[in-house]
């Protein structure tokens, strides 16, 4: 039975796609581009910057970079709300005996900084930024040293995330993984990349994990 989660923020517990999406068409403008609609930039979300500038401009990424981490302080903290359900759900997972993770590509200030405007600090014994990691998801490096932080074992942890990035990386470590439909689009991708498990909606996990869906344990 598994005795520790290791949760995505993107897509999976948090939105903070209105603060992204400005930090990513500012840097473009900045850079003499022509600014994206929101539509376009949230399928991207929860994935590396590096993966997502190439297909808007050939302007270089460290330029590009530069200037979304001078907007990114202003709005993505600022911007960013829980996504239904998981405030209840967070709460609920408190009152058990998991220990709790996030492992995001987010960069680690940003990270904290969500975690407490949203004041979860009491809810994760963890928290790994994508800045702390020497390669992104899918490659498993962040989990490494979730599980190490969290003095876990692969073999009783699950990961829980919403893009095919976090399966494959959960499935290097190898390590259990439970996909979540992501609010901003590509399920097809998600249920095609076979995780351990697939839910439509985050208030699925207490079952999906043998809890009562009105207690704690």
């Amino acid at each position: 039975m598994y005795k520790h989660l290791i949760f995505d923020l993107d897509g999976t517990l948090i939105d903070s796609s209105d603060g992204v999406v400005e930090a990513v068409n500012y840097s473009l403008i900045r850079m003499g581009e022509t600014e994206q609609p929101p539509e376009v930039i949230k399928p991207y979300i929860g994935f590396p910057l590096e993966q997502m500038y190439p297909d808007f401009t050939e302007a270089p990424y460290q330029e590009l970079y530069a200037h979304f981490k001078v907007k990114a302080a202003e709005t993505v903290v600022a911007s960013t709300t829980a996504l239904p359900h998981v405030e209840e759900l967070l709460a609920q997972l408190h009152e058990t005996d998991f220990k709790l993770a996030v492992a995001t590509t987010k960069i680690k200030v940003h990270v904290d900084g969500i975690v407490e405007k949203l004041g979860w600090q009491n809810y994760f014994d963890v928290s790994v930024g994508g800045d702390e990691a020497v390669r992104f998801k899918p490659d498993p490096a962040i989990f490494h040293i979730a599980l190490k932080r969290l003095n876990a074992h692969p073999s009783e942890s699950m990961v829980v995330g919403d893009t095919i990035n976090d399966v494959l990386a959960a499935r290097a470590v190898p390590m259990a993984v439970t996909a979540v439909a992501s609010p901003y689009g590509k399920s097809d991708q998600l249920v095609a990349s076979r995780p351990d498990h697939y839910i439509e909606d985050i208030r699925q996990l207490p079952q999906l994990l043998g809890l009562d869906q009105n207690k704690g344990g």
